[in-house]
């Protein structure tokens, strides 16, 4: 495993792999990251390990890329999530299939309105995704046919190339849980959207908090437990100003004391 930041080895952790022991590579904790160990106060230093064997989710920061403006997301948050493929959003519908065109991009491609669109068949809700499927002549209008999945139905709908936005471009799949996000790496630090949240593009930040062992190389070898109230993931993802790696140990998994 190649050394990594705390923060990154949490986010991309399947806790199914716990305990995990890791060693710290290089660098010390900092700004206040000192814990209580058989009564003596110690902070982490290269070449200490780690004995990673709990870790729970306490919050998500959600923020908008455009103004800084963040908002906090329980880890129970229900809304449902799509990618966006880029930063720029598009004035009008002749806009987005312009680009599209210009990208060498195939129809059918996926989108959504930062407003209501209102038709003759029906009104599509806000940050709604439709599917666009073809450029054509509709009534004598240029037109872009667009599918809209209703989950009970698909509903065919011809909208002006001159329809007025702005518009941004989807990746196609299908939505997902604040969890699933926060569980696939590719997604780190990518552009979402969610028709719950008042924001057109926001990134997540997840914050944990980790249970562990700490077994202290550089101070007499002594082993002890960090309790929940200490290891708190601001303390260890934010302050660790150095990098961990996983290491193998075998003997210590199965007699180390146990984390409260």
């Amino acid at each position: 495993m190649e050394p990594m930041s705390l923060q990154d080895f949490v986010c991309s952790l399947d806790p199914a792999s716990l305990p995990r022991v890791l060693q710290v590579c290089s660098g010390v904790y900092f700004q206040g990251s000192i814990y209580e160990i058989s009564g003596n106060e110690c902070c982490l230093s290269t070449g200490d390990l780690i004995k990673v064997t709990q870790v729970h989710l306490q919050k998500v920061v959600c923020e908008n890329p455009e103004t800084g403006q963040t908002m906090v997301l329980a880890p129970n948050f229900q809304g449902h999530f799509s990618l966006l493929t880029g930063p720029q959003s598009y004035g009008t519908l002749e806009e987005l299939v312009s680009a599209a065109n210009q990208s060498s991009k195939k129809l059918p491609i996926c989108f959504m309105s930062t407003y209501k669109i209102a038709t003759k068949a029906r009104v599509v809700p806000e940050k709604q995704p439709l599917k666009l499927v073809a450029v054509e002549m509709h009534l004598g209008t240029c037109c872009a046919r667009c599918v809209l999945d209703t989950g009970a139905q698909q509903v065919l709908l011809h909208l002006p190339l001159s329809q007025k936005g702005p518009f941004w471009e989807l990746e196609p799949g299908t939505h997902r849980t604040l969890l699933q996000v926060l569980q696939d790496p590719a997604l780190r630090d990518r552009l979402l959207t969610c028709p719950a949240l008042p924001w057109c593009s926001q990134t997540l930040r997840p914050e944990y908090k980790i249970e562990a062992i700490m077994h202290i190389f550089s101070n007499l070898r002594t082993a002890g437990t960090i309790s929940a109230a200490q290891t708190q993931g601001a303390d260890l993802a934010k302050d660790h100003r150095g990098q961990l790696k996983s290491v193998q140990s075998d003997s210590w998994l199965q007699e180390g004391p146990q984390a409260h």
